[in-house]
This record gives C-alpha cells, structure tokens and sequence, in this order.
C-alpha cells in the first residue's frame, strides 16, 4: 500500500470528509473539489490539530478558565465564536455545546456563502463525514439486534458487487481496513465538475473505482466507499431506505427533525447537486443544525444509541486511531473523540470531550480550515469557545 506519514495532520485520501488542517480553498470550475492527497496514502497517528501554524499569541491577559461553568455569559460565547469565524477566514460558523442533553449554549457567526443573510446555530450546513457517526451507528444496532455480524462478508450480504474481495468484512468498512480505493477518483471528479446535475447509481460509483489499496485487513486507509457500501448493506438487510433507517432509529426518536440525508430529487431544496449527493451519500452528504448535531454526539457518545458492547467496540482504535465510525481527535488543551468532515465548500467537527462531560459541533462554511485553531482562538481579553467549555490549556489565540 502507498503510504505517506505526516506527523501531526489529518492527511486525506481524497475523501472529500475528514477536516484537514491548514489550507486555503481549493476549488475546480464548476463545482468545487477539495484535495489533499493521492489515492492510497494514509494518516499516521492521532487525529491531532496542532498549536504551530497559528497567529501569535499577544500579550493581553489570559481568561482563568473554569473546570465546568456554571453562569453562561452569552456574550463571551458570541465574541470566541467570532474570534473563531475571523481565525478560520470564512464567511460563516455555527456553533452548539450539549452536556447531559442540555444545550450549553449555541449561536452563528457570518453569513452564507451566497448571500448576506446571517447564520446561526439553527441553520442546516453539510456535516460530511460526520454521516458515517449515524452510519456506523446504525450497523451497530443492527449488529444488537441480530442480523449482522461485525465479521460478516460483506460480498455475502450484497452478491451484485461481484468485484469484492469475499474476505472484506463489516469490520473492516467500519473502520478503514478494506483496502478498497475511494470513490471520488478521476472519473467521479469528472462528473461533479461537468455535469454537477446528474444524479449517479450506485452500480456507476462502484464501476469507477480503480484498484484495491491493498488487501482486505493488511492495511488502513480512509475510503468513502467503505460506507457508501454500509449503506447498501443497511437497505439490503433491512428492506427500506437509507434515509428512512436513519429518521426511524435517531432522527425520530431524538427529535433531530433538521438533520437528514440529501437526496437527488428535484424538489430536495438540499445545498448539494445530484452528482454530490448520490457519489457521497452515505459517507457524507447530510445537512444538520449545530444544535442537533450536538444533541446527537451527546446520546451517541453518552451511550444512549447504542449498547456497552457497541460502545466498547465503536471505541477499538486502531494504530491511526480510528475506532468503527469513530475518531480520537487532539484539540489545543484537551484530547476527545468524534469525527471531522470535510465536503465541498462546508468543513465540520463533532468532538465529545469527557474530561469537561460536553459535546460541541462545529460548522464552518468553508474548505480547508483549522478547526482546532478556531475552537481555541480568543477574542481580546476574553476566552475561547475552548476554555468557556472548561478547557484550561487551550491554546492564546487572540483575534486582532
């Protein structure tokens, strides 16, 4: 397998959803792409957002940051939060923190993209890869239930995708041991840069993909394909839709009525074009609010989705720190668990911190921005989003 170790990033295959670090927009005619690696290459290590590469820090005096606040100053929430918008250079944030299903605080800061309307914590932006965490979650109640096995052969539970290696198994898609290359490649590219408005089959993504990375097990590489294929294997085993599945076991029950799978329907009204929606679907292309996205962290990593042997297995890293649908990720002061993504113009985090017992989102309307670096940046003389969440070493990050 190609590899490629760079200590102290997330490294993407071109995946299109886990949050890199530090870049600038990148951006193709028609609709835009976000690129940070070739096929094959690998991350190594902690999914870490570093303190180099940020601004200075000056010398105006450091907030003291509490273990878990008690007295929410709304107006501290509101200037990190621009501090973070400012730091990250895009034209819009929103912003939710949720501790025991109550939600600490929430808000936006900026506009949408296209527009000069403001945004705030109760507007829908792509979340990414942040879909594999309903995905994964998912296979795993579906694992609770009886009618899938971690080890299951995933050629077994969908015979029309005979290119499969018969030894690729559930597992494995979960947590990017397949080998299976990615399904955005040059042909797929092609298609979300000419024709945006085409909606795909599955049977078309599929046929795109190049070579295997390496064989089932002997390696790791992120790939959407692993959970465009879960979504397939939910449909096949139980009989109804993705989006359906997923509005019947969380977003129901939990009340997450801004949350859902983009479509390709003409009416769908979603930010994504056909082409997006349907190459990325069940690796990537949803919308949520930043309130319900953290409301959904909270019951999912607070063991209200799933069961303690899920959770114990959801929680297996491996050497890349990757669990099944599940990230250990390292912010400036703290180390949490969660996942990032990254889709078009829209880059996102999901991060549950149990030292401080909270869950925060984080939705950036942009491409390629330090999401660590924003959740620490400090106004003048005030706190970061960071430290108002009891994060006493958050990196001084002051915005001018």
């Amino acid at each position: 397998m190609a590899g490629l170790a760079l200590s102290g990033l997330v490294l993407l295959s071109p995946d299109l959803t886990l949050a890199p670090i530090h870049a600038g927009d990148i951006q193709v005619t028609g609709a835009p792409v976000d690129i940070a690696a070739e096929p094959g290459r690998t991350a190594r290590g902690r999914v870490r957002l570093p303190d180099g590469g940020l601004p200075a820090p000056t010398t105006a005096p450091a907030p003291v940051p509490v273990d878990r606040p008690g007295t929410i100053d709304a107006r501290q929430f509101v200037a990190a939060l621009e501090a973070a918008r400012s730091l990250g250079a895009a034209a819009g944030v929103s912003f939710a923190a949720v501790r025991d299903g109550e939600v600490v605080w929430s808000g936006g800061a900026g506009r949408h993209r296209a527009s000069s309307t403001e945004i705030d914590a109760d507007d829908p932006l792509v979340i990414g890869s942040l879909t594999k965490t309903f995905v994964a979650a998912t296979v795993l109640q579906l694992v609770e239930e009886g009618r899938l096995s971690l080890s299951d052969s995933v050629r077994d539970l969908l015979p029309a995708q005979t290119t499969l290696s018969p030894k690729i198994t559930i597992r494995q898609l979960l947590d990017h041991t397949s080998g299976l290359a990615d399904v955005f490649n040059d042909t797929t590219r092609l298609g979300l840069e000419e024709q945006p408005e085409r909606a795909w089959t599955p049977a078309e993504v599929m046929k795109t993909l190049h070579a295997p990375w390496y064989k089932p097990g002997e390696g790791w590489a992120y790939a959407n394909t692993n959970y465009f294929l879960l979504g397939l294997v939910i449909e096949r085993v139980t009989g109804s839709t993705l989006a359906d599945e997923l509005t019947r076991r969380f977003l129901g029950p939990l009340g997450l009525e801004s949350t859902r799978l983009l479509t390709s329907a003409p009416d769908d009204g979603g930010p994504l074009a056909p082409a997006w929606t349907t190459i990325f679907w069940a690796s990537g292309a949803m919308t949520a609010y930043a309130t319900d996205l953290a409301r959904w962290g909270d019951a999912l990593y607070g063991g209200r989705v799933v069961n303690d042997g899920s959770s114990a297995e959801m929680r297996r890293f491996n050497s890349h720190e990757y669990g099944l649908g599940l990230q250990r990720i390292e912010v400036p002061g703290a180390v949490g668990e969660g996942h990032t993504g990254l889709l078009n113009t829209y880059t996102s985090m999901l991060l549950h911190l149990p030292e401080q017992d909270v869950t925060l989102a984080l939705l950036v309307n942009r491409s390629h921005v330090d999401l660590g670096g924003m959740l620490a940046a400090r106004p003048a003389n005030g706190p970061s989003l960071l430290e108002l969440l009891g994060v006493k070493r958050a990196t001084p990050v002051v915005d001018d």
